[in-house]
This record gives structure tokens, sequence and C-alpha cells, in this order.
């Protein structure tokens, strides 16, 4: 009874202090407001990368191991088995030169050039999907020895551009980290000053609870809520705005390159809802923590 009684004391102290100290509040929301906002576009960027990604590791991580003329069916065969036993290959298909043909034809992008085509120009090929990105060179490198393989033009493994964009995931991922913890940073300080702000105004107060032998957490306790508070309210407008601008800006960008393979998705919203709840929820809580206990423990 005693613990409960003790809850709604700092509950309505919270609320109170909130509301009395209204401009310092508003100011510290809109500022923590805008970090979120920033921190949930770094969360939706890290998200749209991740599909991108994913959507150029499906194509990446198969190549097409193209066959010279004249090549004994029985080889081919045989060089598919030495790779369908390779532990690093997920699959491999047998693709005929009519119906690498066919399937030529069928693309609506080479209308075009399909109808200027005089005999059938392509080769036949195996095209091998890998596990793991990072082994699609070395399959490249067994298919170009291969006795089999079209000395003029081996494969279609593009390990420059597999290469970089391995370096640019790497890259994004340590500037994400690193823009986090600036945030995480600024939002505890503008938290701390706030709440400072609130206890300097009810100093006399609280010398007067600790007079009477109120323990540290109950003196502490609003104002910790009031953090809380703060931060709850900061995240619940950041979230708000960034799921209105979420799906328009996806299409918008879609639109614009139709060629990345980007789209919007709606249940990274409910991710996006719980990280920017609690983190504001702990940010306001530390900030508080900090900004309020040099002054309880005087």
């Amino acid at each position: 009874m005693m613990k409960l009684r003790n809850l709604k004391f700092a509950l309505n102290s919270a609320w109170q202090s909130f509301w009395r100290n209204l401009a310092v509040s508003l100011a510290a929301v809109l500022s923590i407001t805008l970090i979120l906002i920033l921190a949930g576009v770094n969360l939706l960027v890290g998200h749209a990368f991740s599909q991108v990604v994913d959507g150029f590791r499906l194509k990446v991580s198969e190549i097409s191991i193209n066959v010279a003329d004249g090549t004994p069916l029985q080889a081919i065969y045989d060089f598919q088995d030495q790779l369908k036993a390779d532990p690093r290959v997920a699959s491999v298909k047998f693709i005929t030169k009519e119906q690498a043909l066919l399937d030529f034809q069928a693309d609506p992008n080479n209308a075009v050039f399909a109808q200027q085509i005089d005999g059938n120009p392509l080769d036949a090929k195996l095209e091998v999907r890998v596990f793991e990105l990072k082994d699609v060179a070395a399959i490249d490198l067994l298919g170009r020895r291969w006795a089999g393989v079209d000395p003029t033009d081996p494969t279609n493994y593009q390990g420059d551009f597999v290469n970089r964009m391995l370096e640019l995931s790497s890259w994004l991922g340590l500037a994400g980290i690193l823009l986090m913890a600036i945030l995480v940073v600024v939002s505890v300080v503008i938290v701390m000053n706030t709440i400072r702000t609130a206890v300097y105004h009810r100093r006399k107060e609280i010398e007067v609870m600790k007079l009477v032998g109120a323990t540290e957490w109950f003196v502490r306790g609003p104002f910790v809520i009031e953090g809380i508070m703060t931060g709850l309210i900061a995240a619940a407008i950041a979230l708000s705005l960034l799921v209105i601008a979420y799906q328009p800006a996806v299409e918008r960008f879609h639109s614009d390159l139709v060629f990345i393979p980007l789209s919007y998705d709606p249940t990274f919203i409910s991710s996006l809802a719980r990280d920017l709840l609690i983190g504001g929820a702990l940010l306001g809580a530390l900030g508080s923590y900090i900004g309020v206990r040099r002054y309880v423990r005087i």
C-alpha cells in the first residue's frame, strides 16, 4: 500500500512538474524529437540498405559459367556434379543454348535486340548459386579453370561490384553505430539539463522532504518519471512523423530509381516503434537520473 502511494505521488509530481516548467519541457521534447527523428531515419536507412543489399545479394551470389561450343554433354554433366558436391554451392542449373536464346527473347528489355539476332550467338551455361557472397570469387575461379569454359567470355562475375558492396555495407554499419552513439549522448545531455532546471525550481521542496526523512529514491522518483515522460512524448511524435513520411519517401525513391530493389515494408513499423519508444524512455530515465543525482545528495 505504501509503495502504491509513493508511486502515485511520483506520477502526480512528475506530471505537475512537466506542466509547471512547460516552456523548458516543450523545448526538451522538441529537441529529443528531432534527435529521435534522426535516429529513426538512421534505422530506416539501415533497413532500406539491408533490403537493397539482400536484393543484390541474390543476384550477385549467382554466376553464369559460359560453356564453349562443342563441349561434350558428358563433360558438362561431370562438371555440374562436381559443383553440386562443393559445400559452398547452393544449386547448379544447366541452361542449353536453345533455352538461353528463348530466355533472352522472353525478356521485354531485349525486344529490340532479339529482332536483330541472326542465328543463336548465345552460349550454353551453368548457373551456379552459392550460399555465401564471399565464396563467389572462388567458384568463379573454379569455373574459369574448367576445360569446357568459353575462353572469350568465361563468366559474368563482377568482382569489383561485389567487393564494393561488401565494403559499403561495413562502412555504413560503422557510420550508423557512430551516429547512434552521438545521438544518445546529446539526448542524455538535453534531458539532464531539463531535469536540473526542474530540480532548481523545486529545491526548497526537496530540502523539506529530506529534512522530514524522505529517502533518496522518494525524492528522485518524480524526476526520473518526468524524464521518461519527456522521452516517451518525444518518441511518439517522432514515430508519427516517420510513419507518415516512410511510405511516400520509399515510393518516390523507387519511382526515380526503379532498378534498385527497395520497397515499403510495413512490418518494420512495429520494430521501429518498439526501438523509438524504448529508446526514448531509456534516454529520458538516464538523463534525469544523472541530472538529479548531485542535487538529491546535497
